[in-house]
């Protein structure tokens, strides 16, 4: 079977509130996008994945969509979406829309309309169930807190939503609200975009039996169900007849799913191309690699955390052995949903540069697709701001209140934030030295760090040793050489816990990737790197005579045929 396109995609992700402000509002918008096309392009990337700019409320920055078919004004207008996507290929960039499928926006004209009355013509397009003696239908928890059902008044029922209450989950299972979404996806096909990047594509399915999930907790709190609402077998048969209408009118239509909690098991399921889902499956499992601190009065997810390598080593070698052409893993150690990771996973303090390298480097050569997020190119680390308000979250703030209240200081509970918020990651970019980091003239919508001049595109630009120009030789190398795209990956055994190597492989031609993971040198145990010449390494050295031994944070991709 010959491979497809994007074998040789490389995508860099665009959260628009952050990337670029064209018209002074302290907003990203498309036309700031479109003005940077240029700097896109030349990072040697091929695909442009926007997160949501359709219509919203902006209760969950654009993932609660109250119109389908409306560019959000804050982002421009149809017609300059249209000059979005006719300029952008100009330049050879593909364009893929974050599209939210699971749920809409409360103020969705659909979800107003079912809202009036039990029957209404729009009441089935939405989940609603009676409650049980008093209380909501289930003990489900929501993802955002609380449980999955409100009580509507008027009606005297409950509606379902995984995520916020002002975000109800579509009822898949009606035929209507299917053929619904296939027409809004396949009109900004005919738009002339290329394909999407599904949200939480996972829980189209619920169980539809409604019942309790057995819970430990003699207070009966709501309970986390994920095996009612999360890859059920159901879930498989939506995504194949989604893909087969877009394939229909696009045939080469790219579709990323985002499975957070998929395994490998899954993943191939979601992935492999015999099966008609998904072309790229998008999984947070090789991120679970880390160990969390012992304070178990606090959630898990205000933790510390230390990455544990050789857990990472081990997950990941599995993901690449296993899906070696029988699924398509998405790359990347960062996005719009996770801090940074220059500042979880390097050493931004004393090894900025080297670090930021050297985790490229670390993730962007195995077999997948590799996707970076706007900023991590010149090394943006997790954004800092001086309150907990000043994020504009209260799910963020109400978490910070329990910790008080557990008596961490408002500086210890600002430390977590800083290194655990996915918040952190939606600072704006920065352009330039000046006011706002050149990326508004007004004060962002969130934020910017701007205590390092250096980390900018315009100093970085035209130093030959930056981090940007890193990115740019390293992804040529991605682009350039056919082993990366489709050799086979093997996760190298290394006596050293500091090390992590992997070598991919196609016919006689052989890349080897060495990563030291630490502030300390270290001795490399891998024989015979004489017979390999040297493409890249994040000290500016050329050749591999030094790999046996590496400086803090040093990597090194080595070839031979």
């Amino acid at each position: 079977m010959d491979k497809p396109w994007w074998h040789q995609a490389i995508v860099y992700q665009i959260y628009p509130k952050s990337f670029k402000d064209s018209n002074g509002d302290g907003i990203g918008d498309l036309q700031g996008i479109i003005e940077k096309l240029g700097y896109i392009q030349s990072l040697g990337v091929n695909v442009i994945w926007v997160n949501p700019i359709f219509k919203s409320p902006q209760v969950d920055n654009g993932y609660d969509v109250s119109d389908y078919f409306a560019i959000d004004p804050k982002f421009g207008t149809d017609v300059d979406m249209e000059q979005f996507i006719a300029e952008a290929k100009k330049r050879g960039l593909r364009v893929i829309f974050d599209l939210v499928l699971n749920h809409t926006s409360d103020q969705h004209p659909w979800f107003q309309e079912a809202r009036k009355s039990l029957d209404n013509p729009y009441r089935d397009f939405y989940i609603w169930r009676d409650g049980k003696g008093g209380r909501a239908p289930t003990n489900w928890a929501s993802f955002f807190g609380g449980s999955v059902w409100t009580y509507e008044p008027l009606t005297k029922q409950y509606y379902f939503h995984l995520f916020d209450q002002k975000m109800p989950d579509l009822n898949w299972e009606n035929p209507r609200v299917r053929a619904e979404l296939y027409k809004m996806a396949k009109y900004w096909l005919m738009k002339g975009i290329d394909g999407f990047r599904l949200d939480a594509i996972i829980h189209l399915a619920k169980d539809r039996r409604f019942r309790d999930f057995p819970n430990p907790d003699p207070k009966g709190k709501v309970v986390i169900a994920e095996s009612c609402y999360a890859n059920l077998p159901r879930v498989h048969d939506f995504i194949r007849e989604f893909s087969k209408e877009m394939k229909r009118i696009k045939p080469d239509c790219l579709l990323v799913g985002e499975a957070a909690s998929a395994d490998v098991a899954l993943a191939k399921k979601y992935s492999r191309q015999d099966r008609f889902e998904c072309d790229c499956v998008i999984s947070f499992k090789h991120l679970d690699t880390v160990t969390l601190s012992d304070e178990p009065q606090i959630p898990k997810e205000w933790q510390k955390e230390c990455f544990d390598l050789s857990a990472f080593r081990k997950i990941m070698r599995r993901w690449q052995e296993d899906l070696y052409n029988e699924g398509w893993p998405a790359l990347f150690l960062n996005n719009h949903d996770m801090p940074r990771m220059l500042s979880r996973f390097g050493d931004p303090v004393h090894y900025h540069f080297e670090s930021a390298k050297l985790l490229a480097t670390l993730i962007y050569l195995h077999w997948g697709m590799p996707f970076i997020f706007q900023g991590e190119e010149i090394g943006m680390t997790n954004l800092m701001l001086d309150s907990v308000d000043d994020y504009h979250d209260s799910q963020l703030t109400a978490s910070a209140e329990v910790l008080h209240h557990l008596g961490y200081s408002n500086d210890e509970v600002l430390q977590r934030v800083h290194a655990r918020s996915k918040h952190t990651s939606r600072g704006a970019m920065q352009w330039n030295a000046q006011l706002f980091a050149g990326f508004s003239v007004a004060r962002p919508w969130m934020g910017v760090n701007q205590d390092d001049p250096k980390i900018t595109v315009q100093e970085q630009e035209n130093d030959p040793h930056s981090i940007l120009n890193y990115y740019r030789r390293l992804l040529k190398l991605r682009a350039t050489h056919q082993v990366f795209a489709e050799g086979i990956c093997h996760i190298l055994e290394e006596k050293n816990p500091h090390i992590y190597a992997y070598k991919r492989q196609l016919e006689k031609t052989v890349a080897l990737i060495i990563c030291n993971l630490s502030s300390q040198e270290q001795i490399v145990d891998q024989s015979d790197l004489s017979s390999y010449t040297c493409l890249l390494n994040n000290y500016g050295k050329s050749t591999c005579d030094q790999a046996n031994q590496m400086a803090p944070y040093e990597c090194y991709v080595l070839f031979k045929e």
